[in-house]
């Protein structure tokens, strides 16, 4: 069940990062990787990045590797914070979002990540309602 949730969030987030430049997949990843700490979220990750390369059409692989050293540097900090909290959703969406805009070189990259750590919060939420507030969901 949950997998097909997942799924269907993701591609909601295609969806809407297509019509719009906020990268809602930054917070889709920062979710399930909180959430679920598996380690086929590096392969969403770069996956979710080839295809908006495709879509905005970038050089493939540019967005796949800075999701995917999102996602790694997110797994480094699992340890260290607790992690499966709205506060680390938040500012981990937030600066991540932050970055991303800033190297792809958008416009109001402020407004956009608090936009996207708020959606974030909202896909935490959802998920966590959901799944249920387990240590380590499957």
């Amino acid at each position: 069940m949950s997998a097909i949730f997942v799924i269907l969030l993701t591609l909601f987030v295609i969806a809407v990062s297509s019509v719009t430049t906020i990268p809602f997949s930054i917070g889709l990843l920062a979710v399930a990787s909180v959430l679920f700490k598996k380690s086929w979220v590096f392969f969403l990750a770069f996956g979710l990045g080839l295809f908006l390369d495709l879509i905005t059409l970038r050089p493939l692989g540019y967005t796949g590797l800075v999701l995917t050293i999102f996602v790694f540097v997110l797994f480094l900090y699992e340890r260290k914070f607790e992690t499966q909290t709205i506060a680390f959703v938040f500012i981990s969406t937030f600066f991540a979002s932050l970055i991303y805009l800033w190297i792809f070189n958008f416009q109001q990259i402020f407004l956009q990540s608090l936009v996207n750590a708020l959606f974030a919060i909202l896909f935490f939420k959802l998920l966590w309602l959901k799944l249920g507030p387990r240590s380590e969901i499957t």
